[in-house]
C-alpha cells in the first residue's frame, strides 16, 4: 500500500501530551517506511480512537474512501496488557539473562499482535512488518508509552 500519510483524529491529538505527539509522529514515520502492499494509488490512512475501538479509513488523495475498518479494543486488549506487563518487568529485571528472556517475550507478543492485525486488516493488504508497526502506533495511542522504560526496540540476543 503506497501510504503517503497517516492522520490521527483531532480528539486523540488534543488529549495527548507533547511527548506523546512526538512519539506518535515517530511511529507514523516508521509505519510510512514499512508499509507495503498492492493498492494501486497513493492513500492516506486516517486513524481514530473511540471508546469501542480504533477506526481505520484508507482514502485516496482526492478523499475517496478505499476501505474502512474498525478494530475493536477487545481484539488487541490482551496483547496490549501482556506487552505493557512485559515492558514493566524488563524495567525491573535483575540480570542480563532475565532481561533477554523478557525481551524475547516482548517480541513474541509483538509478533502475535501483528498477526492479529494483519488478519483483521486483510482488505488493506499490509504485511506482517507493517502490521507490527501499526500495533506499535495503536499501542501508543491507547497507552502512554512515553512513561514506559524499555518499550522501544528489542535487544540483540547474543
Amino acid at each position: 500500500m503506497p501510504l503517503i500519510a497517516i492522520v490521527i483524529d483531532d480528539r486523540t491529538l488534543e488529549r495527548g501530551s507533547e511527548a506523546q505527539r512526538v512519539e506518535w509522529e515517530a511511529n507514523i514515520r516508521e509505519l510510512l517506511v514499512k508499509a507495503g502492499g498492492a493498492i494501486d494509488e497513493a492513500a492516506t490512512l486516517h486513524v481514530s480512537v473511540t471508546e469501542q475501538g480504533f477506526g481505520l479509513e484508507l482514502q485516496t488523495e482526492d478523499g475517496a474512501v478505499l476501505e474502512t475498518l474498525t478494530i475493536p479494543h477487545e481484539l488487541l486488549s490482551g496483547h496490549i496488557t501482556e506487552y505493557v506487563d512485559i515492558v514493566r518487568q524488563i524495567a525491573e529485571a535483575e540480570g542480563v539473562n532475565q532481561m533477554e528472556a523478557l525481551d524475547m517475550a516482548k517480541k513474541v507478543t509483538h509478533d502475535r499482535a501483528g498477526r492479529v492485525l494483519k488478519r483483521a486488516l486483510r482488505p488493506f493488504r499490509i504485511d506482517l512488518e507493517a502490521a507490527r508497526t501499526l500495533f506499535t502506533l495503536l499501542l501508543s495511542l491507547r497507552v502512554d508509552t512515553t512513561r514506559l522504560t524499555g518499550v522501544h526496540g528489542h535487544r540483540t540476543i547474543r
